[in-house]
């Protein structure tokens, strides 16, 4: 019996030495992961700031860009949509046969066309472009 409860509770100590040992080393694991997603979050902040600020950049110059000499028609015959397409604008609107409709869409740095601008330059570019005239009623007094 003696014997037995030597056996036990050598058994005991081992299992708790060596649990507090796992406790530690997981401790430290978690620990470790900590200062890593910290690294990383602020990396992600970083970056996220970065963006943001170029997004910030895009928006702001593509009210100036209808000012560049590249700019393919006059600034008075463009009007600022935004989303999803930047501008539509008219030239030679007093010819029959000249008169056109120009989409421009304003890019800066690695930007790039999203999906439903492309769509929408595919769109153009194969000829689905429509008319709508809508009439309503004016507004009469009696």
């Amino acid at each position: 019996m003696m014997y037995i409860s030597t056996v036990l509770f050598t058994l005991c100590l081992i299992m708790f030495f060596v649990s507090r040992r796992i406790i530690r080393d997981l401790e430290k694991k978690i620990k470790d992961k900590e200062v890593e997603f910290e690294k990383e979050r602020g990396a992600i902040r970083a970056d996220a700031k970065k963006r943001s600020g170029a997004v910030q950049w895009g928006k702001t110059i593509e009210h100036f860009v209808p000012f560049l000499d590249e700019f393919p028609v006059p600034v008075e015959d463009c009007q600022f949509l935004g989303m999803p397409i930047d501008y539509v604008a008219f030239s030679n609107t007093g010819s029959k046969t000249k008169c056109s409709v120009h989409f421009v869409e304003v890019k800066s740095g690695s930007a790039f066309l999203m999906g439903k601008q492309k769509n929408i330059k595919n769109a153009i570019q194969e000829g689905r472009v429509h008319w709508h005239e809508i009439t309503v009623d004016g507004n009469t007094m009696k």
